[in-house]
């Protein structure tokens, strides 16, 4: 009975993963960050958007940390209460098939919270990288601000789409970067130790899920190749089982945790 019933949790879980939910990258609350993923800039010269391939579903969550204060370049500071984009048509050069909804619904942020916009579909083609641009509405602007050009001219979110079958998805999606990711304990109480065998260096993302599919933790991790490890704090999580991905662009890898105190 408790193997059917982990069993309908995972599938649960993994259905949660795959719907049309917007995930808020909470770790902008810590870094005080305005916008995730990053935008493409002359000195950080890296896409970070997910890549989309021809013919297969895709998502792509931006989450924004609206401030109470906006300021912008040339302009004195001023008090905000939201910001919003439209319902429909806020999002200009997105790929063909591909279209966005926000949570909340009305896609209106308040100030102070983490507001969230789900890029989602299933690529036509072609193969090309996309320049999106987002039109924001922050009153008391009478009119649209594109974004993240605004801030600067120089600024892009670059969305690179493939052809068929050059993307990755599953649990083997970085076979060619990463040899093994696990934690130990685990089960475990207060502290797990996540153990990363790698093939590069680079930047990784460590995000832990609760069976919803709820994002509860966002980090990133810088690793080096060969054996790396760090260590993740259960703080009050309640007793249960939980997922946690580690991966990039190119894809990550999901493993199961439990919490038993």
């Amino acid at each position: 009975m408790k193997k059917t019933v982990l069993l309908l949790c995972v599938v649960a879980w993994a259905a949660t993963m795959n719907a049309q939910n917007c995930m808020r990258d909470s770790s902008l609350l810590m870094s005080g960050a305005l916008v995730s993923p990053w935008y493409w800039s002359p000195d950080s010269p890296f896409i970070f958007t997910k890549t989309a391939c021809i013919n297969e579903p895709y998502t792509q969550s931006f989450t924004f940390n609206v401030p109470d204060t906006l300021a912008l370049p040339n302009l004195p500071a001023i008090p905000i209460t939201n910001i919003s984009i439209a319902t429909a048509g806020a999002i200009t050069g997105l790929p063909a098939g591909l279209t966005y909804l926000c949570d909340p619904p009305n896609c209106v942020f308040a100030k102070n919270t983490l507001g969230c916009v789900l890029v989602y579909g299933t690529p036509t083609g072609p193969a090309d990288t996309a320049d999106l641009s987002i039109l924001v509405n922050i009153p008391p602007f009478p009119f649209p601000l594109n974004f993240p050009s605004v801030i600067n001219a120089s600024f892009h979110y670059y969305l690179v789409v493939k052809p068929q079958g050059e993307c990755v998805s599953g649990a083997d999606d970085l076979s060619g970067q990463i040899s093994s990711v696990k934690n130990t304990p685990n089960p475990f109480s207060d502290q797990t130790m996540i153990q990363v065998e790698s093939n590069v260096s680079g930047d990784f993302r460590f995000e832990v899920f609760d069976l919803t599919g709820q994002m509860i933790h966002s980090q990133s991790i810088n690793v080096l190749a060969g054996s790396n490890q760090f260590t993740f704090e259960a703080g009050d999580l309640p007793n249960g089982a939980y997922f946690f991905t580690f991966g990039n662009a190119d894809g990550r890898v999901a493993r199961k945790m439990v919490i038993a105190r």
